[in-house]
C-alpha cells in the first residue's frame, strides 16, 4: 500500500475516472433490472419473457397472462407451439386437479410436447385456492362464488389475441375437481367448446339434471376402475371442502349420448394396455362419444393425455 502512494497523480487521475465509469455503468444496470427483472424459465417456472412476437401474433412459448373475469383477476400459462403451424389452431383448456397447480400439470403431463409436434395451443388455468366451483361440490372456490364458466370464456377470448383459434377445435380437458368443471362447461359454453375430455371426473347427478347443451358437443372420458378418490362406478364421495354424488362413469357418458343425440347403445372393443372402449353411434356428423375405461387404473392422469387429446381433436 505505501508504494501506491508514491505514484504520480496521473495514474491516480486516470484510476478515479475509470472508478467513475464503472459506478455509472453499474447504476445504469441497476435501472435496467428494475425496469426489465430477471424471470426464470423451465417447466417449474413460465417464462413471461418470449422471443420477438412471430408474424402471426404472439412468440412461441409459455406465457404467464392475467385475465379479468367476473370480477376478478385470474391467471394462466399459455403455451404457444413451436414453430410457424398453420392457422387458425386448435385450443386445449386444461383444468387441473383440486389441490394442483396450472404450473404443476403443465411439467407433469405431456401437453406442450404434444402442442409443439401437432401444433396446438394449450393453456392451462389457474384455479381459485387450487379448485374449481364445478357447479356441484362445495370447494373453496364455490364457497367464495367464483365464477370459473366466465373465466374459461375469457381465457378463450384472451388467447384470440395472441394466436387465431379455430373455433371448432376447442376442447376443455379436466382432472378430478377440474374433470368436474370440463363437464360443467360442455353444458354451459357448447356453444364454444366442442370436445370436453373429462378424466376421473364422470358428470355430477346435479349437474346432469340440469345440463342442456345449446348444441351437441364431443366428449372422450377416461377413468379407471380402481380409483379409489372418485369411484367409477359412482355415488357420494368426499371432495375438497365436503363431497358430491356423481354418476357411474359409463351412465355419464351414456347420458352425454342422449343430450347429443346418439343412439342408445354403444360399441365394445379392447385396445392394449388394458384400455376398454365404449363408443357410441348415431351421433351428429363431427360428434364423438366415448369412455375410455383403464382397468385397474387409479386416480391420475394418463401418461399420454396430451395425445389423446390431439386425436380427438383430429391432429
Amino acid at each position: 500500500m505505501g508504494s501506491d502512494r508514491r505514484r504520480s497523480r496521473r495514474p491516480l487521475v486516470v484510476g478515479v475516472a475509470l472508478a467513475a465509469v464503472v459506478v455509472l455503468l453499474a447504476v445504469g444496470v441497476a435501472a435496467a433490472m428494475w425496469h426489465a427483472p430477471a424471470v426464470t424459465a423451465g417447466p417449474s417456472a413460465p417464462s413471461t419473457a418470449a422471443p420477438s412476437p412471430s408474424a402471426s401474433g404472439a412468440a412461441s412459448g409459455d406465457h404467464v397472462v392475467t385475465v379479468q373475469a367476473a370480477g376478478r383477476s385470474r391467471t394462466m400459462i399459455v403455451h404457444l407451439p413451436l414453430g410457424t403451424p398453420k392457422e387458425p389452431l386448435p385450443l386445449v383448456l386444461v383444468f387441473h386437479g383440486a389441490g394442483d397447480t396450472a404450473e404443476g400439470t403443465a411439467a407433469s403431463t405431456d401437453f406442450e410436447r404434444v402442442a409443439d409436434q401437432r401444433g396446438l395451443i394449450v393453456a392451462f388455468l389457474q384455479g381459485y385456492q387450487n379448485t374449481w366451483n364445478e357447479g356441484a361440490g362445495h370447494t373453496p372456490a364455490e364457497v367464495a362464488g367464483v365464477d370459473d364458466v366466465a373465466f374459461a370464456r375469457a381465457a378463450v377470448q384472451t388467447i384470440e389475441g395472441m394466436r387465431s383459434i379455430d373455433h371448432e377445435r376447442i376442447a376443455a380437458v379436466g382432472f378430478s375437481n377440474g374433470a368436474l368443471l370440463a363437464d360443467l362447461l360442455g353444458c354451459r359454453m357448447a356453444e364454444m367448446v366442442r370436445l370436453i375430455v373429462p378424466v376421473s371426473g364422470p358428470l355430477p347427478v346435479s349437474v346432469s339434471q340440469s345440463c342442456r347443451p345449446s348444441r351437441p358437443v364431443s366428449v372422450l372420458e377416461v377413468h379407471g376402475t380402481a380409483d379409489d378418490s372418485i369411484p367409477y362406478g359412482g355415488g357420494p364421495f368426499a371432495g375438497i371442502g365436503g363431497g358430491t354424488t356423481v354418476l357411474s362413469a359409463p351412465d355419464a357418458v351414456a347420458r352425454w349420448a342422449a343430450l347429443d343425440g346418439c343412439d342408445s347403445h354403444a360399441s365394445q372393443k379392447s385396445a392394449s394396455g388394458g384400455i376398454r372402449i365404449s363408443a357410441y353411434t348415431g351421433c351428429p356428423a363431427g360428434i364423438s362419444v366415448q369412455l375410455r375405461t383403464v382397468e385397474g387404473g387409479g386416480h391420475a392422469w394418463p401418461a399420454d393425455i396430451g395425445e389423446l387429446v390431439a386425436g380427438a381433436l383430429g391432429e
